[in-house]
């Protein structure tokens, strides 16, 4: 079988450990599967002739997202089967399994979102604007704030498929290092769960890559990719 790395191939490694994949097919020149939550195909193959029978055979022009780990399979799926679009991303991962020593002030709490802030949390975040999705993210326990004097100041989440992510921290309460105490407390509640925390950084976020250098998470030598449809 395919040999995964701890850091390159970690999006593959825990969905896999948590038992929330569908495998189509596992052997030494690849893996395709299927992550159940985020209903996202997971993809690394070498052999791309046989990529492309696998294609067919299991029936996987159906989905809308792939998360893969060959520029090569991006190319296809772009060039060939007229998949919309895709964005680069390195892996981060918190390898250690203490938690992180922090301190929350005074003037700050931090708690899980309830659907009365769907709206704030809708127009506040950049980088998505499918308000279902958050929606579906609050729903599911997997959405943060971080509250100053009692306002929301920031927000952190879980993506469907096991990742950190939606950190955002409104513009007046940037440079407080509120960014860095919503990952922190994310990860440990993630150790907590016995689960290994990890994020992905789209290549270019210098500001995310720095913040994860600071909270000392290892990054990918690799690129994962995310080819999607709309």
């Amino acid at each position: 079988m395919m040999i995964l790395d701890s850091i390159d191939d970690i999006d593959f490694i825990e969905p896999l450990r948590l038992n929330m994949t569908d495998v189509f097919y596992r052997e030494d020149d690849g893996l395709i599967m299927l992550e159940r939550e985020s209903q996202s195909i997971m993809i690394s193959m070498t052999d791309i002739d046989k990529f492309k029978r696998l294609w067919s055979q299991c029936h996987l022009d159906q989905y809308q997202l792939y998360n893969v780990k060959q520029k090569e399979v991006v190319d296809l799926l772009i060039n060939e089967y007229h998949k919309k679009d895709y964005f680069a991303c390195y892996q981060a991962v918190y390898m250690a399994t203490q938690p992180i020593e922090f301190t929350i002030p005074d003037h700050v709490s931090i708690r899980l979102l309830t659907q009365n802030y769907l709206d704030d949390v809708y127009h506040i975040y950049h980088h998505m604007s499918d308000r279902d999705y958050i929606k579906d993210r609050i729903e599911k326990k997997a959405l943060w704030g971080l509250f100053h004097d009692g306002q929301l100041a920031g927000f952190i989440g879980m993506h469907r498929e096991g990742s950190m992510g939606i950190l955002e921290i409104k513009k007046e309460y940037q440079r407080r290092g509120y960014g860095s105490l919503l990952e922190s407390y994310l990860i440990n509640e993630l150790l907590k769960q016995k689960k290994v925390p990890y994020c992905q950084v789209v290549v270019g976020n210098e500001a995310s890559l720095a913040l994860q250098r600071k909270l000392n998470m290892t990054l990918s030598t690799t690129y994962s990719y995310w080819v999607f449809d709309e």
